[in-house]
């Protein structure tokens, strides 16, 4: 039986719920009509099986004062290898929403420091952060970027580190309530999500199935106050459906809600809803979200836990090596012949420009005989041209690249070199070279210098183009690591 495991830190404890799956004979498709994404399609084939709730608890832990976990959630986490996803309180993370003019994963990702470093309290270094997309509409895309200190992240991981294990995911409650109720809503829907708790109440604004605002409230009263506000400000006259409604809540709450609010009260029956075997209890709400993660895809998929994914190395079996080793040996052995014809005529074109070159910078010289200038007809010896250029420093940097016998790319690494200003600091990861041009993976500290450099390769006589090409942000040194490509002259 598959397992996963979901844990909820709260603001003064701890729960977790384990769950299962069922192996089933039929067909049957569950809820898929009730879901608008084909990526949220949970069919027989992608569930393979009803969810059977294992094992749940709940214990007195505030992850401030750096306690150790409960014992009796040490014991459910030590056994197996199920994946465990956490989730942290609502009020402890940063919540934006944020548009871009593109949509590359990469470019996001670059692009959010600079878009919300004014807007957050802390700077983004000392911050980790994740989004996740929720809509592309005229050509711009929509995402929810969720941050949290790294400071505070160290602090709840710690207690799971000293026991050896291993958090798959960390992600705040409000994005696991919105997964909570996606399901449950259809497009173009405006509700209000709410998950009550006896100290904390989360709430999340959705707008056209699209969730646009989270909050989190600790005070009662606030609560109300928030609510209205909520329903005023987004919503307007416009229609709005209700309250969906997850967590321990007391019965006199929801009736207030209902009273002051004049909405409807939805509750969500999660366990209809995700098939449940056994009985709930409403009040594992989030951690039943959580640990659902590990059986069904949810639209946001936030992880605060900064870690770079192992890619998985294909390794061929032995046989497989050495019919492609015999078609890459014969064709290193007949490709010169292809280039034989190509090679002469850049030869012949590189030494006509050499003529032209010599006649334009060296003074008319005679030969001992009196005969005609021998610049003037272009018959200067190379040698001589060498020569001249050597002793006297004469010529230009383009001569001085023509006149050697091949053209390079280490050569052109000490040019290079010699016209990148010192406050430059370029970190070289690692490069590769050929006749034709050098492929380098560097890092600077900012978009700025890359664009710089850029500017300062492309002013140079020594390349014919100059490309930037993948870029990526390492958090860990703070600097922009990218790919520069460089094509010879």
């Amino acid at each position: 039986m598959k397992k996963s495991i979901g844990v909820e830190v709260g603001p003064n404890f701890i729960r977790a719920i384990v769950v299962g799956k069922i192996p089933l004979l039929t067909n049957h498709t569950f809820f898929s009509r009730n879901l608008e994404s084909p990526n949220l399609h949970l069919t027989h084939s992608q569930l393979r099986g009803r969810i059977r709730i294992i094992k749940s608890l709940k214990e007195d832990w505030n992850w401030k004062d750096n306690q150790d976990l409960p014992d009796s959630l040490k014991e459910i986490l030590s056994h197996g290898k199920s994946p465990i996803y956490l989730s942290i309180p609502k009020s402890i993370t940063f919540f934006r929403k944020v548009s871009f003019p593109f949509k590359s994963r990469k470019k996001i990702l670059l692009t959010i420091p600079y878009e919300l470093e004014e807007s957050l309290p802390l700077p983004m270094e000392k911050l980790n952060f994740d989004f996740s997309k929720l809509s592309q509409e005229k050509n711009r895309t929509q995402v929810i970027v969720v941050a949290v200190s790294k400071e505070i992240i160290k602090k709840i991981l710690t207690p799971f580190e000293k026991i050896g294990v291993k958090i798959s995911s960390l992600e705040s409650s409000s994005s696991v309530l919105f997964n909570l109720g996606y399901s449950s809503i259809k497009k173009k829907e405006n509700i209000l999500l709410l998950n009550l708790e006896e100290k904390e109440a989360i709430f999340d604004i959705i707008q056209n199935k699209s969730l646009v605002e989270s909050r989190s409230i600790q005070d009662k009263e606030e609560l109300m106050k928030e609510l209205l506000y909520a329903k005023k400000a987004f919503f307007g006259q416009g229609p709005l459906k209700g309250i969906f409604l997850v967590g321990s809540s007391s019965p006199a709450l929801k009736n207030e809600l209902k009273e002051k609010l004049n909405l409807p009260i939805i509750h969500l029956d999660l366990q209809k809803i995700f098939k449940i075997s056994d009985s709930f209890n409403s009040e594992f709400s989030l951690a039943l979200g959580l640990s659902l993660k590990g059986l069904i895809h949810f639209p946001l998929r936030i992880n605060l836990i900064t870690e770079r994914k192992k890619v998985k190395r294909f390794l061929p079996k032995k046989n497989a090596l050495i019919f492609p080793g015999i078609l890459l040996f014969l064709l290193i052995l007949i490709l010169p012949f292809f280039n034989l014809r190509k090679k002469e005529a850049e030869y012949r074109l590189l030494k006509k420009e050499m003529k032209e070159i010599s006649k334009a910078i060296f003074p008319p010289a005679y030969s001992l005989q009196g005969q005609a200038p021998a610049l003037s007809r272009g018959g200067l010896p190379l040698p001589e041209l060498k020569r001249r250029l050597k002793v006297n420093r004469e010529g230009s940097e383009k001569l001085n690249l023509l006149l050697e016998k091949e053209k390079s790319p280490l050569e052109t690494l000490k040019r290079i070199s010699g016209i990148i200003p010192k406050d430059l600091r370029i970190e070289v990861k690692s490069m590769g070279i050929d006749r034709k041009g050098l492929a380098i993976v560097t890092s600077l500290s900012s978009l700025k210098e890359i664009d710089r450099l850029k500017e300062i390769l492309q002013k140079s006589t020594y390349f014919e183009e100059v490309k930037i090409g993948d870029t990526r942000l390492n958090k860990e040194k703070d600097t922009i690591e990218f790919n520069l490509n460089l094509k010879i002259k």
